[in-house]
């Protein structure tokens, strides 16, 4: 065993054929801080034995894995990602660029992944692993970042591989975010971006780890239900969001990330509401206002709670 940085740490993703069957990475993922790794839960032996000691025994119960990792943003990463947390791979056409449309799968059973970690000391293969959450920030003058929770059966010892971030994609930075707003999906293509501060968006799958007896540990891990929240912050010009909040105004949403015509990212959310609009009055900055927005499931339209998930560049299949 050695002592080594952090940095010296590689992590890989692959898609899984079969749930909870590992397979090699097809993919290297650069990360700036990483806290996923093994954990248990235990049960504390506290009958009395005649002594004032509040313990005599820990047992573990289960074992799993679970954290996050926080990254900047590249197109190539998101497919994996995307297929894990909308539950399915996407429908890839046209040539080099590729179109990769994503679906909502309306499964609790979401796409898996293996995830593979790699230092001087240790070679890990992470089956069965979902994405829990994707938090995305953008922030003016700054690389689109993002934080992916995952949730995996316990590690397994694996042959030691070599790395390779020959294959990264694009990244995206602050820049090429443009947020729309319109009374329909229809109308956002002809409606005009607006000018935002930063922006947060989180998508959360509520997974769980299927406990049952018999093992110690999860027999799978499930999906939930589907949140998508939000805040944005804009100077304070006028009181558009602070009355859609007030008069509980519905809005059609886009987030398009346009790097360039092979590189994009384009969401589109056709019901999102407003709420806990907070205004910023601070002494010696341009006064500014932030509000908080929910995607919701379009009853009347029939559309998803995501209507468009469609993602550009150059890797030919997921």
């Amino acid at each position: 065993m050695t002592k080594f940085v952090g940095r010296l740490g590689t992590l890989g993703v692959a898609l899984e054929a079969s749930r909870g069957v590992p397979v090699a990475p097809t993919y290297w993922l650069p990360y700036v801080t990483m806290s996923f790794f093994d954990k248990t839960t235990t049960e504390n032996e506290e009958q009395g034995m005649g002594v004032v000691a509040d313990n005599d025994s820990v047992y573990v119960t289960m074992s799993m894995a679970e954290g996050d990792v926080e990254s900047q943003l590249y197109d190539n990463a998101l497919g994996y990602i995307l297929s894990s947390i909308l539950g399915a791979v996407p429908v890839t056409t046209g040539a080099n660029p590729y179109t990769h449309t994503f679906t909502l799968s309306n499964t609790n059973q979401q796409k898996s992944l293996s995830l593979y970690w790699k230092d001087p000391n240790f070679s890990l293969m992470f089956p069965l692993a979902v994405v829990e959450q994707l938090s995305v920030t953008v922030e003016a003058s700054a690389i689109v970042a993002w934080t992916i929770t995952f949730k995996a059966k316990r590690s397994r010892e694996w042959s030691r591989l070599t790395p390779s971030f020959t294959s990264l994609g694009s990244k995206f930075l602050h820049q090429h975010l443009v947020t729309k707003f319109a009374d329909s999906v229809g109308a956002l293509s002809a409606a005009s971006g607006i000018s935002i501060k930063n922006l947060e968006l989180n998508i959360n799958r509520n997974t769980i780890f299927d406990e049952v007896i018999g093992t110690a540990e999860p027999e799978d891990v499930l999906g939930q239900q589907l949140t998508i929240e939000g805040n944005m912050t804009l100077n304070l010009e006028d009181s558009t969001y602070k009355n859609y909040m007030l008069n509980g105004t519905y809005k059609a949403m886009e987030l398009n990330l346009l790097r360039s015509s092979s590189s994009s990212l384009d969401l589109r959310f056709p019901r999102v509401s407003f709420n806990e609009w907070e205004p910023d009055f601070a002494l010696n900055e341009i006064a500014k206002q932030k509000i908080n927005f929910k995607a919701n499931y379009d009853a009347a339209n029939n559309l998803d709670i995501i209507s468009t998930a469609v993602l550009i560049n150059t890797k030919s299949s997921y």
